[in-house]
């Protein structure tokens, strides 16, 4: 009985697609904010991908990473879940 019920669920997951797709996100909500050297203070915004949201976050001025320059352009690049 177990063998069958082991070759059921196997099929399901390979036949019928029951598995679980991994979601990719999309290159740029994949990078990490970096505020760069410079002292100005600019709120800029980033994917935090520990809870699935864009955040905010005080980008310097020059250098370092900015991956999104809105809050909306982060949700409009589809990051969120």
């Amino acid at each position: 009985m177990k063998q069958i019920y082991y070759a059921l669920l196997l099929s399901c997951g390979t036949l019928l697609g029951c598995e679980k797709k991994e979601r990719v996100l999309p290159e740029q909500c994949r990078l990490e904010p970096n505020a760069g050297p410079c002292m100005a203070a600019m709120p800029k915004y980033y994917y935090n991908p520990k809870n699935g949201r864009c955040e905010q976050f005080i980008w310097g001025g020059c250098g370092g990473v900015v991956p999104f320059q809105t809050l909306q352009e982060c949700k409009d690049c589809g990051c969120e879940k």
